[in-house]
């Protein structure tokens, strides 16, 4: 009888033991685990990414006389008109704190003008550009329209290292023939020059950490392209659309 009594007590203990237990558990908080980013998923705004892009302006430039050096007159050179002209980068974007980031890039840039000339019997044209390799480092901040959109505005400095200069010449003469020259050069330039850069960029974000931005920039040259005992002196300008797409890093 007694080892009846005794059975009975350490299996009901048992049973209350394993309640207490058991109720410990579902108490206890649940610990966070982490989510993988599936395939579809929109990514995550915080991360840094890296972008290739395009841009297409319309580059025009400030000229003025050396005054310094022979003050030659601008002359039929005044009559000059902007000129599209297109460019191409490659960078990363990063975070600094909450919305503020940068971007660092190598970009090839190109700025130029135009001339034209006709009469009744002949012509004259040309178009000019200015060729850099350019690293632009910007600070923006990013404005976020849900998970999906965004706009980014950002500015900064650019040094641009010159690589040539190259002018496409076309004339039609009054005995109606007509020829064409190139002429390209790497002397007489100065071999870098400084951009200020600003831009809005519109972002839509893709899944599976892709996305794509478009928005205008503009890009003002600092100091004279031209040495300093140049005829004149030359500032570029450039106000156009770039566009392109990015991949976030994990």
């Amino acid at each position: 009888m007694k080892y009846r009594i005794s059975f009975v007590y350490i299996f009901l203990s048992f049973i209350f033991f394993t309640q207490i237990i058991s109720k410990e558990e579902i108490q206890k908080p649940p610990t966070h685990k982490s989510v993988p980013v599936e395939p579809g998923d929109i990514v995550n705004l915080d991360l840094p990414n890296f972008y290739v892009s395009m841009n297409t302006s319309s580059s025009y430039r400030k000229l003025e006389t050396n005054e310094d050096f022979l003050s030659i007159p601008l002359n039929e050179r005044a009559n000059e008109i902007p000129l599209f002209t297109n460019s191409f980068s490659i960078g990363v974007n990063g975070k600094v704190y909450k919305n503020i980031g940068w971007d660092g890039a190598i970009a090839f840039i190109q700025n130029g003008e135009q001339y034209s000339f006709s009469d009744m019997d002949s012509s004259f044209s040309y178009k000019t550009r200015y060729r850099y390799i350019s690293m632009p480092v910007r600070i923006n901040y990013t404005f976020n329209f849900g998970s999906k959109f965004g706009c980014k505005l950002g500015l900064g400095i650019a040094p641009l290292l010159f690589i040539n200069y190259k002018q496409d010449q076309e004339w039609d003469t009054t005995e109606g023939s007509n020829g064409s020259n190139s002429i390209k050069t790497n002397v007489g330039f100065n071999s870098a020059v400084f951009n200020f850069s600003s831009y809005l960029y519109f972002i839509y974000r893709l899944p599976s950490n892709f996305g794509l931005f478009v928005g205008p920039e503009y890009r003002y040259q600092l100091n004279n392209s031209y040495e300093k005992t140049a005829d004149y002196k030359h500032y570029s300008r450039a106000l156009g659309i770039t566009f392109g797409v990015y991949k976030s890093i994990n």
